[in-house]
Protein backbone atom coordinates (compact mmCIF):
# COMPACT_ATOMS: atom_id res chain seq x y z
CA UNK A 1 0.00 0.00 0.00
CA UNK A 2 1.63 3.27 -1.25
CA UNK A 3 2.85 5.86 1.45
CA UNK A 4 -0.25 8.69 2.56
CA UNK A 5 2.45 11.88 1.91
CA UNK A 6 -0.03 13.90 0.24
CA UNK A 7 -0.76 16.59 2.44
CA UNK A 8 1.72 19.07 0.62
CA UNK A 9 0.63 17.45 -3.09
CA UNK A 10 2.00 14.86 -5.22
CA UNK A 11 4.50 15.51 -7.92
CA UNK A 12 6.40 13.69 -10.67
CA UNK A 13 4.15 10.99 -11.33
CA UNK A 14 5.33 8.51 -13.89
CA UNK A 15 4.38 5.80 -16.02
CA UNK A 16 5.97 3.10 -17.38
CA UNK A 17 5.41 0.18 -19.35
CA UNK A 18 7.58 -3.66 -19.44
CA UNK A 19 7.89 -6.49 -21.27
CA UNK A 20 9.23 -9.54 -21.90
CA UNK A 21 11.48 -9.56 -25.26
CA UNK A 22 12.89 -12.98 -27.54
CA UNK A 23 15.71 -12.20 -29.99
CA UNK A 24 14.20 -13.64 -32.93
CA UNK A 25 17.37 -15.27 -35.46
CA UNK A 26 17.39 -11.83 -37.57
CA UNK A 27 18.61 -10.26 -34.34
CA UNK A 28 15.22 -8.22 -34.17
CA UNK A 29 13.31 -8.25 -30.56
CA UNK A 30 9.93 -9.93 -30.62
CA UNK A 31 7.81 -9.01 -27.83
CA UNK A 32 6.76 -12.33 -25.58
CA UNK A 33 3.10 -13.52 -25.58
CA UNK A 34 2.18 -13.24 -21.66
CA UNK A 35 -1.18 -14.98 -20.28
CA UNK A 36 -2.40 -13.02 -17.54
CA UNK A 37 -6.11 -14.27 -17.77
CA UNK A 38 -6.97 -10.80 -17.79
CA UNK A 39 -5.62 -10.60 -13.46
CA UNK A 40 -3.62 -7.50 -12.69
CA UNK A 41 -2.21 -9.23 -9.85
CA UNK A 42 -1.03 -12.23 -11.73
CA UNK A 43 0.70 -9.62 -14.08
CA UNK A 44 2.64 -7.96 -11.18
CA UNK A 45 4.00 -11.36 -9.30
CA UNK A 46 4.97 -12.63 -13.02
CA UNK A 47 6.65 -9.29 -14.03
CA UNK A 48 7.92 -7.60 -11.12
CA UNK A 49 10.20 -8.88 -8.46
CA UNK A 50 9.12 -8.85 -4.56
CA UNK A 51 11.58 -5.59 -4.14
CA UNK A 52 10.03 -3.85 -7.13
CA UNK A 53 6.90 -3.97 -5.70
CA UNK A 54 7.98 -3.49 -2.06
CA UNK A 55 10.28 -0.13 -3.68
CA UNK A 56 6.84 1.30 -5.51
CA UNK A 57 4.34 0.90 -2.17
CA UNK A 58 7.29 2.16 0.03
CA UNK A 59 8.20 5.46 -2.06
CA UNK A 60 5.47 5.71 -3.89
CA UNK A 61 2.03 8.07 -2.58
CA UNK A 62 -0.04 7.00 -5.73
CA UNK A 63 -0.09 4.03 -7.56
CA UNK A 64 -2.02 2.09 -10.29
CA UNK A 65 -1.85 -1.08 -12.18
CA UNK A 66 -2.81 -2.23 -15.34
CA UNK A 67 -2.38 -4.96 -17.80
CA UNK A 68 -0.84 -3.36 -21.14
CA UNK A 69 -3.13 -2.67 -24.30
CA UNK A 70 -1.64 -5.67 -25.94
CA UNK A 71 -2.19 -8.25 -22.85
CA UNK A 72 2.04 -8.91 -22.78
CA UNK A 73 3.25 -6.81 -20.34
CA UNK A 74 2.21 -4.40 -17.10
CA UNK A 75 2.04 -0.78 -16.72
CA UNK A 76 2.23 1.22 -14.14
CA UNK A 77 1.37 5.17 -12.82
CA UNK A 78 3.37 6.31 -9.89
CA UNK A 79 3.46 9.73 -8.05
CA UNK A 80 4.89 10.94 -5.04
CA UNK A 81 4.20 12.81 -2.38
CA UNK A 82 7.12 15.03 -0.39
CA UNK A 83 7.79 14.10 3.28
CA UNK A 84 7.10 17.66 4.21
CA UNK A 85 10.01 17.65 6.67
CA UNK A 86 11.32 21.24 6.27
CA UNK A 87 15.04 21.32 4.82
CA UNK A 88 14.64 18.09 3.58
CA UNK A 89 17.13 17.12 0.61
CA UNK A 90 15.35 16.62 -2.54
CA UNK A 91 17.93 13.12 -2.34
CA UNK A 92 15.69 11.96 0.99
CA UNK A 93 12.62 12.79 -0.51
CA UNK A 94 10.23 10.19 -1.85
CA UNK A 95 10.91 10.28 -5.67
CA UNK A 96 14.83 10.38 -5.61
CA UNK A 97 14.33 7.28 -2.98
CA UNK A 98 12.17 5.57 -5.41
CA UNK A 99 14.44 6.33 -8.14
CA UNK A 100 17.84 5.30 -6.07
CA UNK A 101 15.99 2.06 -4.91
CA UNK A 102 15.08 1.16 -8.28
CA UNK A 103 18.32 1.38 -9.86
CA UNK A 104 20.07 -0.71 -6.87
CA UNK A 105 17.43 -3.25 -7.69
CA UNK A 106 18.22 -2.75 -11.20
CA UNK A 107 21.73 -3.93 -10.68
CA UNK A 108 21.35 -6.49 -8.59
CA UNK A 109 18.66 -8.17 -10.29
CA UNK A 110 15.46 -7.90 -8.42
CA UNK A 111 13.60 -5.15 -10.66
CA UNK A 112 12.24 -7.42 -13.26
CA UNK A 113 11.83 -11.42 -12.49
CA UNK A 114 14.09 -13.09 -15.05
CA UNK A 115 12.29 -15.55 -17.49
CA UNK A 116 13.43 -17.44 -20.39
CA UNK A 117 12.29 -18.64 -23.40
CA UNK A 118 12.76 -21.33 -25.90
CA UNK A 119 13.46 -21.50 -29.35
CA UNK A 120 13.72 -24.24 -31.54
CA UNK A 121 17.06 -24.29 -33.89
CA UNK A 122 18.99 -26.69 -35.96
CA UNK A 123 22.08 -28.42 -34.44
CA UNK A 124 25.29 -29.59 -36.56
CA UNK A 125 23.12 -32.21 -37.67
CA UNK A 126 20.69 -30.40 -39.22
CA UNK A 127 18.24 -31.57 -36.30
CA UNK A 128 15.89 -29.64 -34.65
CA UNK A 129 16.85 -28.92 -30.68
CA UNK A 130 15.20 -26.56 -28.60
CA UNK A 131 17.90 -23.57 -26.75
CA UNK A 132 16.88 -21.77 -23.77
CA UNK A 133 18.08 -18.19 -23.49
CA UNK A 134 17.25 -15.57 -21.20
CA UNK A 135 14.27 -13.15 -21.95
CA UNK A 136 14.96 -9.65 -22.08
CA UNK A 137 12.28 -6.74 -20.41
CA UNK A 138 12.29 -3.24 -21.22
CA UNK A 139 10.57 -0.68 -20.03
CA UNK A 140 8.97 2.26 -21.56
CA UNK A 141 7.19 5.62 -20.23
CA UNK A 142 3.91 5.25 -22.05
CA UNK A 143 0.60 7.35 -21.59
CA UNK A 144 -2.03 8.13 -20.93
CA UNK A 145 -1.09 7.75 -16.82
CA UNK A 146 -3.90 5.03 -15.30
CA UNK A 147 -4.78 8.35 -13.28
Amino acid sequence: MPNSDNQDGVFNKITKEIRFYKRAEDSSDEVIAQSFSGNVETAKSTMLHADALTNNDTNGTQLEYAITADGNGIKFTIAFGTKGTAGIAESDDWADTWTTTKDSLVAADKWIKATTYTRTEKDENDNDVDVTYPAIWKSIDATPHLF
